[in-house]
């Protein structure tokens, strides 16, 4: 049997899957989706609305400022969400895969498929993106465990009898510890497994939270006149403070939007769309309208209104609650880090690093190395921040500016490859990105107060992509300097033959063309070679998924020369020996006992001449030392590999 992962519909480039899931399967799906997808937006009631106020207090409490917030949360949602995202993002797919390098990889030119070959700047303006939800995915775990649990501040333990104690924020913060620490070390079991134990309670959070909503609209039904767009006119004029403070609140009730995109491959677009109309929607929507009615009839309860919304004996359970919708969240954001960095790794962003497929489905995956820094990082932004009212200023900046991203390299995609007409491309720019750029520019003053983290963290992970990339251009530059032609070798040989052994070698290499310096090494030193001699060369394509018929072309040269180029999607694993078998429906024959593989051992070195400034050039250097193993990568049994050392100076 095949090991190769396979995409589990058969989909095209930039359509959606041609063999839809049946009714029970699509069910499923949904609430995966319900259980991954949302969890990120679904917990904003939590924190969103409270932060909508200038003053933390109730003075600032009025009915415009109210209704405006009302208004202003309700029309972001439908637009950013459910026209923005639902109606055109989500319909870029790249054989069914989403997130900022599918859709990048869409954009070259189709004479010319190589993301290599697209223009530095989108390139970069891309690794900003990825670096950006990164920064999203330190924030995001952090913000919502904090807030679901703040929930029990000030409150009494329910047990101790006479000793019973006051929850303060140390046990709060402690607790979100746990928490976290908890969530990172189950993410080995797998997205699959996740979204079946999360889904049911991301159902049961969405319906609660519009039943409280809901029950408190219907007390105060006045608040439905919030819903007239108009309102928001009063709420971003009443002053510059005002106009920040409501803006940034906005962007926050959308957070986690980025994640229906993101996690595209997971579920797909027909239940991820039916997750949000059929589900999440209305329960955000009712959630918000019911605290708007809530803070008319009681302006104190600015303090924590998603809590005041709950009858006092509700409130523990309701923290329970929201403490697993805060686990969904941070689940959310999760697991769009794991399937960012697989792709980054095979379009050659990131070094190589470990990659577990948790399922049949190759989507599913899971990135120790990844995971054991996240939660390192997410600890350390708990414990600096301490609360959800400080973590607030600091989140935003990202996902603003991922929308800003996503949004323009959308619609430069569909300008120059999908028939967009000049009036339809300014039509959706003047709207979609207008609005992702001015909540953008209201986050950029947050920067001061917590906004910072965003930008140290993005800063350093767009560093390291990038000297990733410059590093690997200047090697291949080194390693095309030492490659001699297949003639030359081959008429070498007749000349001053060397011996022959029974089996065959295969010659890994990155190079499309030329011998590796690793066949030269071999023959240098051991003075022998097999009698059948494959020159394999592997690469990732722009493409998530290569079918199987395209993945292999073998061509026999002469002399027991063989050249075999080897092509895998971006979210495919380069499993060589799978390859090499399929190689003999083409004519080489090689036995899985006598075959050996020869990969080269590349030891980086900064003593070399190129443009690289030094320190980057030692950034590198390390960055190519915990690049995993080559045997790991390509599937390869340690027992049939010889490694080869190969210097190379950038």
């Amino acid at each position: 049997m095949s090991n190769s992962p396979t995409p589990p519909e058969t989909k095209q480039p930039g359509t959606s899957a041609v063999i839809t899931p049946g009714r029970t399967a699509l069910a499923g799906l949904t609430m995966g989706a319900l259980g991954v997808v949302f969890g990120d937006i679904g917990t904003s009631p939590l924190y969103a609305f409270r932060q909508g106020f200038v003053v933390p207090g109730a003075d600032s409490v009025t009915s415009p400022a109210i209704f405006g917030l009302i208004s202003l949360f309700f029309w972001t949602l439908v637009t950013v969400i459910g026209i923005k995202y639902c109606f055109f993002i989500l319909r870029a797919d790249n054989r069914g895969e989403g997130g900022i390098f599918a859709l990048l990889a869409l954009l070259p030119n189709p004479d010319d498929p190589r993301v290599s070959k697209l223009p530095m700047t989108y390139i970069v303006v891309a690794l900003t993106g990825a670096a950006l939800l990164y920064a999203d995915g330190l924030i995001t775990p952090a913000i919502s465990t904090l807030s679901a649990l703040e929930g029990l501040k000030g409150r009494v333990s329910p047990v101790g009898g006479a000793e019973r104690w006051v929850f303060t924020e140390g046990m709060i913060m402690g607790g979100a510890l746990l928490v976290l620490m908890g969530l990172f070390a189950i993410q080995r079991m797998g997205t699959h497994f996740i979204g079946r134990l999360f889904g049911p309670v991301m159902l049961g959070w969405f319906v609660v939270i519009g039943v409280l909503g809901g029950v408190s609209v219907a007390r105060t039904p006045e608040v439905l006149y919030a819903l007239n767009p108009v309102y928001i006119a009063d709420a971003v004029t009443a002053s510059f403070s005002a106009t920040i403070t409501v803006l940034g609140a906005a962007m926050l009730c959308i957070s986690g939007g980025e994640a229906l995109y993101a996690d595209l491959g997971h579920f797909g677009r027909k239940p991820i769309v039916l997750a949000w109309y059929g589900v999440a929607m209305p329960g955000l929507l009712l959630n918000y309208l019911g605290q708007g009615a809530l803070l008319m009839r009681d302006h104190h309860a600015i303090t924590n209104p998603f809590y005041a919304l709950a009858p006092e004996w509700a409130v523990v359970p309701l923290v329970a609650l929201a403490t697993a919708a805060a686990i969904i969240a941070s689940q959310a954001i999760i697991t769009g880090m794991f399937s960012l960095t697989h792709a980054a790794i095979l379009m050659g962003f990131l070094p190589r690093l470990r990659v577990v497929h948790t399922s049949d489905n190759s989507s599913q995956i899971y990135v120790p190395a990844i995971n054991s820094i996240a939660v390192v990082l997410v600890c350390l932004v708990v414990l600096t921040f301490e609360t959800s009212d400080s973590l607030a200023h600091a989140y935003g900046l990202s996902v603003a500016g991922g929308m800003v991203i996503v949004t323009l390299l959308y619609a430069l995609l569909m300008r120059g490859h999908r028939g967009w007409g000049v009036v339809r491309f300014w039509m959706f720019i003047g709207i979609f990105l207008t609005i992702d750029l001015l909540f953008f520019a209201t986050n950029a003053f947050k920067i001061p107060s917590g906004g910072w983290l965003t930008l140290v963290v993005a800063a350093a992970l767009l560093y390291v992509m990038l000297t990733w990339l410059r590093g690997r251009q200047v090697m291949t530059e080194r390693f095309s300097r030492q490659m001699l032609g297949y003639d030359h070798l081959l008429n070498s040989l007749q000349t001053h033959p060397v011996p022959r052994v029974t089996g065959t070698a295969v010659f890994i290499t990155p190079q499309a063309e030329g011998l590796p310096p690793t066949l030269l090494h071999h023959l240098k030193h051991n003075k022998v070679l097999h009698e059948q001699v494959v020159i394999m060369s592997v690469q990732s394509t722009s493409v998530p998924f290569v079918p199987a018929e395209e993945q292999v072309i073998a061509t026999e040269l002469r002399d027991g020369f063989w050249t075999l180029t080897a092509r895998h999607g971006f979210l495919q694993a380069a499993d060589v020996p799978r390859m090499v078998r399929m190689a003999a429906e083409q004519g080489l024959e090689a036995s899985e006992g006598t075959t050996t593989y020869f990969l080269g051992r590349t030891i980086v070195t900064p003593r070399g001449r190129s443009r690289m400034p030094a320190f980057q050039k030692r950034t590198f250097c390390w960055l190519a030392q915990i690049s995993s193993n080559n045997p790991l990568y390509f599937s390869i049994p340690p027992g049939r590999m010889i490694e080869l050392g190969v210097q190379i100076d950038v």
